[in-house]
Formats: structure tokens, C-alpha cells, sequence
């Protein structure tokens, strides 16, 4: 298959283009390379003169014709010191070969020393004449080896020493005498060139020869460029931010003021020109040329800053760009995510809305069926009861739905009250045999001393037969069911909600049935998800229990094995004994009414609803007025005070709420009581009812009657006391 990304006419087996390498590395490589070219000159030209000199071949001796020879101690220093180059200038790694090329510098570095002793001290042993007598013969007059030989060769050996030295300060003296050695080559050379003998001798017997010089220079430079790593090499060969600059520069500064200087003595000593006309003339042309060289790095430099700047203008470009794009993409990322937070809360509406039609969509079927029974004419009075209990018993059905719908939101209004967690827990026990069948054994772990909780006393008792049941029906009917009380115990993370030191009391149930699998432990708590089979299960039972203890400030943990069972924790903040109780209240002063004078104020906005409480009030005795607001019911009490025993109010209602209405009964009127009545308030669900009674919607009429005969019977109205006579 073709690649598109791929050129046309490219080869298959054509690889990627590999990175052109960096200036530094090509300026290291070229120092090496010539530092190895100078080892190999100087070596081959010393043995040369060595065999000149063993076979009498004076051209051998010269190398350059018409120059004086170089002596033997002389040829033989340059050997050992173009060996010792030879094998240090190796790649890294050859440590034996290094210590080789340090030996033998430092044989070349005594040699040096030998043959420039007689310097020091006149008419002491000429080693350099007794080498020449032992190859060839005598040295002739003024011959020998000369003072700047033995200083360049002693230079270049103890640079070659020093290069590899651990201190910095040796490495960098090592340089600076092998750069002296070079520049005492070069100077005898140029004595030379110029043809002036005060640069290549002085003394007796001091003289240095051509090719002494242009040797000894050589392996100098190899000296010098021996370490390419030295920031110094890698400028002069080009490398580094500012190599190129002075690859160029270095020729034409050091190389056209030579050639124009040899040129002017050439010019004088011919007779061309007069001596002060060709030192004007040159420095005339040495001006103009320093003038060109600063004009081209001048211009090099304004390159230099032109391309930066448009660097810096087509990076700024790119930033703005760069900025641009990830702003987008930022943007486009967010509408995506609040699309996909979007669609999984429609899904999770869709499947709890669908739950919630499933099942009242059949107890609203048992209902209307069992009503268009009733309706028949001539029915058997035993039917009728029949239906009218399958409506009563499908309203509670229903009622139990919302509860548990309610808790899963945690929107249910809550009786907090402080209870021995441990006391309740041997109460729901005791029912659970018949709960969970013979086949399932129960084994209860209750600590020594009691365990105080603060919560809804009714729905921690609820919760309890919900998690037994669970595990009931995990265990399909056999096993052991584990129930174990402790205190005292900090809350943990967890589902990545973050922990608490504070002391809590933890309920832990635990089963010995199929377990749960890893991958649905984050979907048991949902509503509606169970894996029971169809009619056996609504899924609400784990959502009412994480609700509560949600609600009640704590948490349900679960840990589960497959195969070997399941283990929920539920946490609930601990409480001191007695903490949050309330007092009783005191008995009001004067004589009791009779139970058959009682009224009830009931406040209900919904008509239907008011009428058929204040139905249910007339068939249980009581007295009653109607009004559909707070305020129409604070006007009613405000006009005959001691008429009314209780008040039945709805919470949630137009203007002035149900809350609102029982607290300004108790700052007015505190010895009426007040019975509170919602199917739901986010107001209780929060806050709770106040210490004030309440009814949960729907309510029957054996409900609401026993919440007003134990508000009358705590709050019994007072009558006004008679006057004195």
C-alpha cells in the first residue's frame, strides 16, 4: 500500500534523512583528523633525517635543499614526540596506548632538557655531539642542537603531559607552553622567510634549521588541537555560535599581514622601495584591510541581527498561533466534554425517569383496575374489601417508592435523633430470621460499650434490612450473614471522595455469596440497577442506603470477591450520649379542654387535598377550618386565639412557607402545637423539620390521626383562666 506521506519516485528501502551533524561535532572531528595529519608529518620527517644521517644522504638530512641539516638529538626528540602524538590523538577508551604517548613525551621533554643543559651551563657534557659521534661523527662548529629547538620540543612534550591532567590549572598550563612552542617554531620560521637571523639564532652553535622549525611547529599545532573538547579549538576550526566568524577572520588576520610584511622587506632589499615609503605603504594597506575585515563582521553582524529578529518575529508568529490553536482546541474540548456531561445526564434521567414510569405505571394499574371493579354494580362485599386493600396496599407501595427515590437524592426529610446504634441493630436482627429464611446463618459482633449515633433512627433500620436483604439474595438463600458494630473509627476515602479523622461508627454486613464483579461495583449504588431477575428486585434498595448515609453525613464503602462474597460498610458520624436530646416539655398551666371541643387549623394550598383532610378530621372527630395561606391562617388565629388546638399545614406554599408559618406560631402563640405535611421540600431535606411534627405525604387517616392525639396530648390547649370574684 502506498503511503500518501510519501514523495513520488522515493525508494521503499529509502530510510529517513539523518540529522546533519552540528557544527561543534564537525570542528572536534577536524581537530583530530589534523592532529593525527601532524603526528604523521613530524614522525615521518624525523625518521627521515634519522636515515639521511645513517646512510649519509644529505639531501635526507636537509629535506629542504640549501638549508642547514637538522642534528641527529634533534631528529631524534621530534620522533619520540610525533609518537607520543600519534598515540594520544586516539579515540577515547585506549587508556594503555595513552600512557605510551606520556612515556615517550616525556623522554622527548629530557632529551629537550639535555640538549639545551650546555645553555645553562657553559662547557658541561654536549650530549647532542655525543649522539652525532655515535651515528655519523663530530659535530661541526657552531652546530648543535639550538636553544629554540630544545624550547619547542620541551614545550610541545610537557603540553602533551599535562593535557590529561585531573587539575584544571595544569590542563590549561599544558596549553599555554605547547603554544609557546609553537610560536617559537613559527618565529624561527619566519626568521627565515624574512631572512632575518636574530628570529632562528643568537650564541654559538644556536642556530635552528628550516625543517626543525617547520616540524617542531607542526607537531605543536597537533599538540594544541590533541583535545578538540577545549572551547578554544572548536572557535579557531569553526565550531561553536561564533566558529564560522572565525574560520574566516583567522586567514585573512594572521596569513595577508605576513604576506604583505615579506613582501615590503622584499620590496626594500630590492631597491624598489625606500625604507620609510614601504613601511607607510604597508601600513597603509594593513589599515585598509583591518578596515575592510571590521566593515564585512560588521555587516556579518547586522545579518546576524536581522535573522534573529526574524527568527524572533516568525517564533512570535508561531507562539500567537500555537496560542490560537490550543484555545480552539481548548474551546472545542470543553464543548465536547459539557456535551458528553450533557448526554450521560440525559441517560442517567432517561433510565431513572424510565424506572419511575415502569413501576408506578404498575401500581397505577392495579389501581385503576381495581377502582373500575368497584365501580360494578352488585359486587360481592368480599371483592370490594379485596380491592379496596389491593389500592391501600399498592398507595404504601407507592409511597415506599418515592421514599426510596427520595433517599437515593438525598432529599428526604430526616428525624435525626440520637439512639445506641448497637440497640437497634439487635432490634432489626431479631426480625431478620424470618426475613432471610432458616438457611442463613447470622452472626452478630457487638462491641462492649454502646455506640451513639446522631441520624433518622426509622431509616437506619430501613437501611439495615436493605443491605441483609441484599446479601440475602447474593447468597440465592444459604450462607452466613456477618453483622459487626465498631466505633470509634476514622472514615477512609472513598469512590474518590476524600476521608475524615473524626469518630464514626461503622455497620458492616457481610455475605458469603457470588460476589460482585470489579467492573460493576461503581453501578451497584445506581438506581434501578440491580441483577436480579425481572419481578425481583427494583434496584432501589442500595440507592436508599447510600442516600441516607450520604445525608446523614457518612458513607457506604463495599468490597467484593468473587466467589467468595461481599462486605458494605456503613459510616455514620459518632455522637455523645444524650447529645442533641431534646427536653420534654413542661405541663401548661390551667384546666384542659375536653377532647370533643378540639379544632384544627389546617392550611393547604391545594384545594382538592385540603378537602379531603378536612374530610378525614370530620370522620375522626375534630373540628376543623380551612385556608390556603400562611397568612389567611395567622389572621384566623389572631382573631380568636384559643380557638384552634392544632395546626395541620402544608410546607411547601405560595408565599409564607409552612417552616416559616410554625416558627412565628411559636414566637406568638408557643403553647399550639404544629403539625408539618409535604410530600417533598428541599427546605427539609436540608434543614429538617425543626423539632416540629410531621407527616409525610400520602398519609392515611390512621396516620395523621395519631400524630394530632400526640400533639394535643403533649400540647394540650389551655383555657383562659377565670376571673376573680
Amino acid at each position: 500500500m502506498v503511503d500518501p506521506k510519501r514523495p513520488t519516485g522515493t525508494s521503499e528501502q529509502s530510510g529517513p534523512t539523518p540529522p546533519k551533524p552540528s557544527r561543534s561535532i564537525e570542528a572536534a572531528a577536524r581537530a583530530r583528523w589534523i592532529a593525527r595529519a601532524c603526528g604523521i608529518l613530524g614522525t615521518g620527517a624525523s625518521l627521515t633525517v634519522l636515515a639521511g644521517w645513517w646512510f649519509d644522504v644529505p639531501a635526507m638530512r636537509r629535506l629542504i635543499p640549501g638549508q642547514p641539516p637538522m642534528v641527529i638529538l634533534t631528529a631524534l626528540g621530534t620522533l619520540l614526540l610525533g609518537a607520543a602524538l600519534l598515540l594520544s590523538a586516539r579515540r577515547e577508551g585506549a587508556g594503555a596506548s595513552r600512557r605510551a604517548g606520556r612515556f615517550l613525551a616525556g623522554a622527548a621533554a629530557a632529551i629537550a632538557l639535555a640538549g639545551g643543559l650546555p645553555y645553562a651551563l657553559p662547557g658541561s657534557f654536549r650530549l647532542d655531539d655525543w649522539v652525532q659521534r655515535l651515528v655519523f661523527g663530530p659535530l661541526a662548529p657552531s652546530s648543535g642542537m639550538a636553544l629554540a629547538s630544545a624550547a619547542c620540543i620541551l614545550g610541545a612534550a610537557s603540553g602533551l603531559i599535562l593535557q590529561d591532567a585531573r587539575s584544571r590549572r595544569l590542563r590549561h598550563l599544558g596549553s599555554v607552553v605547547a603554544l609557546l612552542g609553537l610560536v617559537v617554531a613559527a618565529v624561527g620560521g619566519l626568521g627565515y622567510a624574512y631572512a632575518l637571523g636574530a628570529f632562528h639564532q643568537g650564541g654559538p652553535f644556536s642556530r635552528m634549521a628550516l625543517v626543525t622549525a617547520l616540524i617542531l611547529g607542526t607537531l605543536s599545532l597537533g599538540v594544541l588541537l590533541n583535545r578538540p573538547n577545549r572551547p578554544w579549538v572548536t572557535t579557531a576550526l569553526g565550531g561553536g555560535e561564533a566558529g564560522a566568524l572565525t574560520w574566516h577572520l583567522l586567514p585573512a588576520v594572521v596569513v595577508v599581514p605576513l604576506v604583505l610584511g615579506l613582501a615590503q622587506l622584499h620590496a626594500v632589499r630590492a631597491g624598489l622601495l625606500e625604507v620609510g615609503t614601504g613601511t607607510a605603504l604597508l601600513v597603509i594597506v594593513l589599515v585598509l584591510w583591518l578596515a575592510a575585515l571590521t566593515t564585512r563582521l560588521a555587516r556579518n553582524v547586522d545579518r546576524r541581527a536581522e535573522t534573529e529578529r526574524q527568527l524572533r518575529d516568525t517564533l512570535q508568529v508561531m507562539n500567537e498561533t500555537l496560542e490560537r490553536l490550543v484555545t480552539e482546541r481548548t474551546l472545542e474540548l470543553s464543548e465536547a466534554q459539557d456535551a458528553l456531561l450533557q448526554a450521560q445526564k440525559m441517560e442517567a434521567i432517561g433510565q431513572l425517569t424510565g424506572g419511575v414510569a415502569h413501576d408506578f405505571n404498575n401500581l397505577l394499574t392495579i389501581i385503576r383496575s381495581s377502582i373500575d371493579f368497584l365501580r360494578r354494580p352488585n359486587l360481592p362485599e368480599e371483592r370490594r374489601a379485596r380491592y379496596m386493600d389491593a389500592i391501600s396496599d399498592t398507595v404504601g407501595r407507592a409511597a415506599k417508592l418515592t421514599a426510596q427515590l427520595l433517599a437515593f437524592a438525598r432529599r428526604q426529610a430526616l428525624r435525626p435523633e440520637v439512639f445506641d446504634a448497637g440497640e437497634r441493630l439487635s432490634r432489626v436482627v431479631a426480625m431478620l430470621d424470618s426475613l432471610t429464611g432458616v438457611r442463613i446463618r447470622i452472626v452478630t459482633e457487638m462491641p462492649d460499650s454502646p455506640c451513639f449515633v446522631r441520624a433518622d433512627a426509622s431509616q437506619f433500620e430501613t437501611a439495615l434490612v436493605n443491605l441483609a436483604v441484599n446479601a440475602r439474595d447474593a447468597m440465592s438463600g444459604e450462607g452466613t450473614l456477618t453483622i459487626a458494630l465498631t466505633c470509634n473509627q476514622p472514615k477512609p476515602p472513598i469512590r474518590g471522595h476524600s476521608g475524615s479523622p473524626n469518630h464514626f461508627v461503622l455497620v458492616t454486613v457481610t455475605d458469603t455469596g457470588s460476589g460482585i464483579p470489579k467492573e460493576r461495583l461503581t453501578q451497584i449504588f445506581e438506581p434501578f440497577f440491580t441483577t436480579k431477575e425481572v419481578g425481583k428486585g427494583t434496584g432501589l434498595g442500595l440507592s436508599q442506603v447510600v442516600g441516607f448515609a450520604k445525608q446523614s453525613g457518612g458513607d457506604v464503602d463495599v468490597s467484593s470477591v468473587v466467589g467468595r462474597g461481599s462486605a458494605f460498610t456503613l459510616y455514620l458520624p459518632q455522637a455523645e450520649a444524650g447529645a442533641g436530646v431534646e427536653k420534654a416539655a413542661s405541663e401548661p398551666e390551667g384546666e384542659l379542654w375536653e377532647q370533643g371541643d378540639q379544632c384544627i387549623l389546617v392550611v393547604e394550598d391545594n384545594v382538592e387535598i385540603g378537602a379531603f383532610c378536612t374530610q378525614i378530621l370530620h370522620d375522626l372527630g375534630y373540628g376543623t377550618v380551612l385556608t390556603q395561606t400562611a397568612e389567611a391562617a395567622l389572621a384566623e388565629i389572631e382573631a380568636v386565639p384559643f380557638r384552634f388546638d392544632v395546626v395541620f399545614s402544608d410546607v411547601v406554599m405560595p408565599g409564607m412557607g409552612g417552616i416559616e408559618l410554625a416558627k412565628r406560631l411559636g414566637e406568638l402563640h408557643p403553647e399550639m402545637p404544629v403539625v408539618l405535611t409535604s410530600g417533598y421540600s428541599h427546605v427539609l431535606a436540608q434543614e429538617g423539620a425543626h423539632g416540629f411534627e410531621f407527616v409525610r405525604k400520602p398519609y392515611s387517616a390512621e396516620q395523621v390521626g395519631k400524630v394530632l392525639r400526640a400533639a394535643t396530648a403533649r400540647k394540650p390547649k389551655v383555657c383562659a383562666a377565670p376571673a376573680d370574684a
